[in-house]
């Protein structure tokens, strides 16, 4: 699939649920529906570590000097450029023709994008050679999907985007771990595996790593959606160094402070001023502190330092033990 609209229908034309045989087809409609009803607003949020996207606030200029005029003022908003998509579901499946193809479509200088989202772990080397072309695995949209769902009030964006994410779950997460053993038997290909013992959620932690490490519990917005795991690490100051096993199934809703398990004194030292809500509540328990902490060496399109999670990102229990930079998750 490429081009963020088409050129024969709109994409309000497609249904959200996707009419194509080919997975790759249906979840790249699928995300530009939700992209369509997000606007650009979401576009920015998600492409605007990769690209030099236009603002769409509106500049407004009282007394505009203008070459031979000067109006009273000046209403202008600057929001101009096309992004051409091209996705892929399974790793080191980019075409060259295709690829040639797709470059003369791009011109950065003139707002024109060439995007490609790949599962591919680290960009593929016919890309990298390559300025015009810009890239992100789905593991990275995934996450920032996630993150995006939380910070909007729109209930029917966040129900699309959360079903995408089922979409991107089932449909790439399960190609990338198709070949996962679950309960001594291979999966089928075309089941959905996500093996919970081996995945870790790691979330921002500059609160709740002091709570998981003194009261052995995690609590966040009610409902919020994680992939299944059994253990949880928190990053934050730039580094990760505790890991946690979650402890049971956590609780999709409740007021903390009728969980026998969290000690009275948090409410007094962490919470002094707490009012009954719901929560979602993971009860956790250190299993292990990083001698040599996990440091971020997460860098911005720009080459400059930035976060490595906002909200949640997943790695592998394999992989987080081994791990020396945030890079190597």
């Amino acid at each position: 699939m490429n081009n963020l609209t088409f050129s024969l229908k709109s994409i309000t034309d497609y249904s959200i649920f996707g009419e194509y045989k080919n997975p790759e087809d249906r979840l790249t409609t699928a995300l530009l529906q939700v992209m369509h009803h997000g606007g650009h607003e979401l576009i920015a949020y998600l492409f605007s570590n990769i690209l030099d996207l236009p603002s769409n606030e509106i500049s407004i200029i009282p007394q505009s000097s203008q070459k031979n005029s000067r109006p009273d003022g000046e209403i202008s908003c600057n929001c101009q450029y096309q992004i051409f998509i091209e996705s892929k579901i399974t790793p080191n499946s980019i075409r060259e023709d295709q690829l040639q193809n797709h470059c003369k479509l791009a011109n950065p200088s003139n707002g024109k994008y060439l995007v490609y989202i790949t599962p591919d772990k680290v960009k593929p080397q016919k890309l990298a050679c390559l300025g015009l072309v810009e890239w992100m695995n789905w593991s990275e949209l995934y996450n920032l999907l996630c993150s995006y769902q939380y910070t909007i009030t729109d209930e029917l964006l966040r129900f699309l985007i959360q079903h995408l994410l089922l979409l991107i779950e089932h449909i790439v997460f399960n190609r990338k771990l198709k070949k996962v053993m679950q309960k001594g038997k291979e999966t089928e290909e075309n089941t959905i595996v996500i093996d919970p013992s081996d995945t870790v959620i790691i979330v921002g932690g500059r609160w709740g790593e002091s709570v998981a490490k003194i009261y052995n519990f995690y609590a966040c917005q009610p409902n919020r959606y994680f992939l299944p795991a059994k253990h949880m690490a928190f990053y934050w100051n730039h580094r990760i160094k505790y890991l946690f096993e979650i402890v049971n199934d956590p609780i999709e809703a409740v007021d903390i402070q009728t969980i026998p398990s969290i000690h009275k004194d948090y409410f007094t030292i962490k919470e002094p001023h707490y009012k009954p809500e719901l929560r979602k509540f993971f009860q956790l328990k250190l299993v292990k502190e990083f001698k040599s902490e996990i440091i971020n060496d997460t860098k911005d399109k720009n080459g400059n330092p930035c976060a490595f999670v906002q909200r949640q990102r997943y790695t592998t229990l394999n992989q987080i033990l081994k791990a020396k930079y945030t890079s190597d998750l």
